[in-house]
Parts: structure tokens; C-alpha cells; sequence
């Protein structure tokens, strides 16, 4: 059994989660149910912290279409929770540094609201009511404003697509040195 080791409850009604790292691998284990995850898959790496502050904290690793989520805390009763951010903050740290040396190319970001997100949102609501705008246009006696219409609707695209990589991504981390203020 490996040194690295944080145990969470995640709710109520379910048995203690453990994680471990052994090796390359990320181990999780709930009740008598075991995963694997290797390492040298990974593919994005995201921390959260609420925007208050506090000792809470969240990761989220993604392995192609496989995720687990880690939490700092762990269910006692209703309201009430430990605090095991210390046994979290090593393992955290232990898979970011394993992590980005066997999976290089992985993404190290912090998690949260990004402004890129909400762009390509509104990106796909507009190319959304363009194509509606056509379709009416098709069956509609007002044809040439239905047109119009979808065309300014287009223009926009085109503007939020041209100005789209230029948008801040959040903020990245460096693996081998993560930031006291997310893991004291």
C-alpha cells in the first residue's frame, strides 16, 4: 500500500472512497469496487476552490471519457464534515508531478467559470437561431427579412469566432510547483 492515501466520504449512503497512488497509477477504491487510472492517460487536471476561500477543494481528472473526483472533505452528518485537506494537498500534489511527467501533453487549469465557455455558448445559440432564421425563410412570404435577419446573425459569428482566441483560458498550473493559496 502506497504512503499517498486520502480517504473521503462523498455521501450518505455510500461507503469511504480511498485513493491511493501506486506508482503510475491512480487507484480508487469504494467498498469492495476498485478503479485504475494510469497516469500516462491523463488528459486534463482541474483544481477547484470556492470563491470565498476556506479549506474546501475539489479535483476533477479526466482519462479520455473515464473521470474521478477527489474531495478534500469527507460526509460525517448532515452538515457536518471533516476536514482532511492535509492527506489531500499531498496526494494532489504527488498526481500533478507523476501526472505531467508521464502524460505531458495533459492540461493543469483550475476549474471554474470561463469566459470562453459562455462565448462559445452564445456562439452555438446564434448559429442556432440563423439556421431557424433559414428554415423560416423557406416557408415564410417574408422571405427577405427572415434572410436578413440571419445574415447579421452570421456577421456576429463571425466577429465572436474571429475575436474567440484572444479570450483568456483560465489559469493555468505548473504541475510541479501547485500554489500554496490552492494547497496549503
Amino acid at each position: 500500500m502506497s504512503d499517498l492515501l486520502h480517504s473521503a466520504r462523498l455521501a450518505p449512503f455510500q461507503p469511504e472512497t480511498a485513493w491511493s497512488l501506486e506508482g503510475g497509477t491512480l487507484v480508487e477504491r469504494r467498498g469492495g469496487r476498485e478503479r485504475r487510472f494510469d497516469l500516462a492517460h491523463l488528459r486534463r487536471f482541474r483544481l477547484a476552490m470556492p470563491r470565498g476561500g476556506g479549506r474546501r477543494r475539489a479535483l476533477m481528472l479526466s482519462f479520455g471519457r473515464r473521470r474521478v473526483a477527489i474531495a478534500s472533505q469527507s460526509w460525517r452528518g448532515p452538515g457536518l464534515y471533516d476536514d482532511r485537506l492535509e492527506s489531500f494537498s499531498l496526494l494532489v500534489r504527488a498526481v500533478a508531478a507523476v501526472g505531467a511527467d508521464l502524460a505531458p501533453h495533459a492540461r493543469f487549469e483550475t476549474a471554474g467559470f470561463k469566459l470562453r465557455d459562455a462565448v462559445t455558448l452564445v456562439a452555438g445559440l446564434l448559429a442556432v437561431g440563423a439556421g431557424a432564421l433559414l428554415m423560416l425563410a423557406i416557408s415564410s412570404s417574408m422571405r427577405g427579412m427572415a434572410i436578413d435577419l440571419a445574415a447579421r446573425m452570421g456577421f456576429l459569428l463571425l466577429l465572436i469566432f474571429a475575436g474567440a482566441p484572444w479570450l483568456p483560458r483560465g489559469e493555468a498550473l505548473d504541475p510541479h510547483d501547485l500554489p500554496a493559496r490552492w494547497l496549503p
